[in-house]
């Protein structure tokens, strides 16, 4: 049973029950996670004092994980209501901006969609890492591809799944809306600068991770990509790339470089609300447990690190 992207917590708690359960590949962190303590204790604390609406919005990737969480921080603090909704990166990134949102999810650096003035104004919370990773039709009969065939597939140069090793068949391909920062991550390790032509036309444009499940489950011959927390192969497989598999241990290492931060923006002048529910976010209650429980990475476990002109340097 699926979710909508666009959904308020206390609608999710309802209807769902609790944190949902992801199977398939690449949900187990690296181990070994030393989670920051710094708010572990805040949000107790005058947890009576807070209370109004935090309007949180923008990538879709983690989103879930931001629910569960929710869902949490509303036991605390019974008086906040956390109301989540979708739309990508650059959404949330510009509701931040222009205040419609108190936090804003992106998968990018703020300075890749706003640039760096804009960019600026904001605070920025790392709340965790992402994994992400191509995805196949269940019948597609494809296991592996470089990141060449990869960039070759998404600009329009291979079409046919006997190009790369499967049964004949057209590759029928799923990308993401513009504003996705899982996009702008996958474009940024894939096709390395490079642009698909105008002439290149996927068979649809998805504007949230939840659709690109639906899409690639009903679609034969298809490819996309997702955010490791929603693989699940009960509905589709996950492919390697270059030879590597696509889990927490490769990303953490930097075998496996198609990855993310997950960051949660916030104006500099946050609301109290908004601020207990970023610390809340940092807090051990999210970082020690839920983060790895939801799919993710927590920050800490990271062995290389990435900056915001996608440079990967060792830590």
């Amino acid at each position: 049973m699926s979710k909508p992207d666009s959904l308020s917590r206390r609608q999710f708690i309802a209807g769902f029950g609790g944190i949902a359960a992801v199977a398939g590949l690449g949900l187990v962190g690296c181990g070994g996670s030393s989670a920051p303590d710094a708010a572990a204790d805040g949000a107790a604390a005058g947890s009576e004092s807070v209370s109004g609406t935090v309007n949180c919005s923008g990538a879709t990737s983690f989103q879930k994980l931001v629910e569960s969480a929710a869902a949490e921080f509303e036991e605390k603090y019974p008086d906040v209501t956390v109301a989540i909704t979708g739309g990508g990166s650059g959404q949330g990134l510009s509701d931040v901006k222009d205040g419609k949102a108190q936090i804003g999810r992106s998968d990018v650096f703020a300075e890749e969609k706003l640039g760096a003035d804009a960019a600026a104004k904001l605070e920025d919370h790392t709340v965790a890492v992402v994994g992400m990773g191509p995805i196949v039709n269940s019948n597609v009969d494809v296991d592996d591809l470089t990141t060449e065939q990869l960039k070759g597939i998404f600009t329009g140069a291979i079409t046919d799944w006997s190009e790369v090793g499967g049964t004949a068949g057209k590759i029928q391909v799923i990308e993401r809306k513009a504003g996705s920062g899982t996009r702008a991550t996958f474009e940024a390790a894939v096709l390395a600068g490079e642009k698909a032509p105008d002439s290149f036309a996927p068979v649809a444009e998805e504007d949230s991770s939840g659709t690109v499940v639906e899409k690639i489950q009903a679609t034969e011959g298809a490819i996309s990509y997702l955010a490791f927390s929603y693989f699940d192969d009960t509905k589709f497989k996950a492919l390697k790339v270059d030879g590597v598999e696509p889990t927490a241990e490769n990303v953490c290492s930097g075998k496996f470089n198609i990855w993310a931060y997950e960051h949660m923006y916030t104006a500099a002048d946050a609301d109290a609300a908004a601020k207990a529910f970023v610390d809340f976010m940092m807090s051990d209650d999210v970082q020690g447990s839920l983060v790895e429980e939801e799919g993710f990475i927590p920050a800490s476990d990271m062995k290389v690190a990435k900056d915001a002109k996608g440079n990967v340097t060792t830590k």
